[in-house]
């Protein structure tokens, strides 16, 4: 089986070398041609014939690869290396790296969708989530230098809480715009995201209930008198379900005049706000699952 191995060799606290990451899958019986992350032609590469494409590293490498890919009948094999993970563990992909090739079987795979957004920044795709408040303003507030993976998400749990705690209320409004239509919430609020799959941030599980391939964004609105609870949870927040219920649409339209806009963990332009449209794209892509450890 011939795969493009995408790799970012500087994702997560402890990088993994290329070479390590080939071996592996040259013993799973995977012939990789390498394209670094970052630095080669991302679309050029996925444009070449192959089996199925590998995604190694972190959430950011997995979104420009499952965004960028047009041959959706290939499937996507994730290997994370990053430090939240999100996407994969969305999905059920997670433990060591090294065993996970041995597990692929490109005809067993599930639906991830894709989603796309035009905002006052122009057009954007994305996998994980656009927002704003809360946490698009904790990322300042995060250690850049974790030392291990355990120590870079606590870190980004503790900027959450300390974003949430000072944050100051802004008018938002988002409506329904999906092919039913039907919902609109204007109103004060500390933060809004959109998401298509759980989790965002540093592995925090806003929309614990969703799955990412029903077809369906979940709108999560932090409005002040949540603020206590939402405090309470983010202490441990792996113990329970996030406190806040979320809306659900196909498609939405976010207006936020006060904040700038993140789209999965970066903001296209700070200085810009507005309106967003945001919709699932209706071309969804595959995502290996893992056999059972024969071990």
């Amino acid at each position: 089986m011939r795969a493009l191995l995408v790799h970012n060799d500087n994702a997560g606290t402890n990088p993994i070398p290329r070479q390590d990451i080939e071996q592996v899958l040259k013993q799973a019986g995977i012939e990789p041609v390498y394209c670094a992350h970052g630095q080669d032609d991302l679309s050029a590469a996925l444009a070449q014939p192959f089996d199925i494409v590998v995604a190694a590293g972190g959430d950011g490498t997995v979104a420009d690869v499952v965004s960028c890919l047009d041959d959706i009948e290939r499937p996507i094999g994730i290997l994370p290396l990053g430090g939240s993970n999100n996407i994969a563990n969305a999905l059920g992909v997670d433990g060591d790296w090294r065993s996970l090739p041995a597990r692929w079987d490109r005809n067993d795979w599930v639906r991830l969708d894709r989603c796309e957004a035009d905002g006052p920044w122009g057009h954007r795709k994305f996998v994980e989530a656009i927002g704003s408040g809360v946490l698009t303003d904790a990322v300042d507030d995060v250690d850049s230098e974790p030392d291990t993976p355990e120590e870079k998400q606590a870190n980004g749990r503790e900027a959450f809480r300390k974003s949430l705690t000072r944050a100051e209320p802004f008018p938002c409004k988002v409506e329904d715009i999906g092919q039913d239509g039907g919902w609109v919430w204007e109103g004060s609020c500390l933060m809004v995201e959109v998401l298509s799959i759980p989790f965002v941030g540093a592995h925090l599980a806003l929309a614990a209930g969703s799955a990412p391939g029903d077809g369906l964004l979940d709108v999560v609105l932090v409005t002040p008198d949540l603020r206590a609870p939402l405090i309470a949870w983010s202490a441990d927040p792996d113990a329970s379900p996030c406190p806040v219920v979320p809306y659900r649409s196909s498609a939405v339209r976010l207006t936020v005049h006060e904040r700038p806009f993140r789209v999965d963990d970066r903001c296209p332009n700070e200085q810009l706000t507005g309106c967003v449209d945001i919709r699932i794209r209706p071309d969804w892509v595959k995502v290996l699952t893992l056999k059972e450890d024969a071990r």
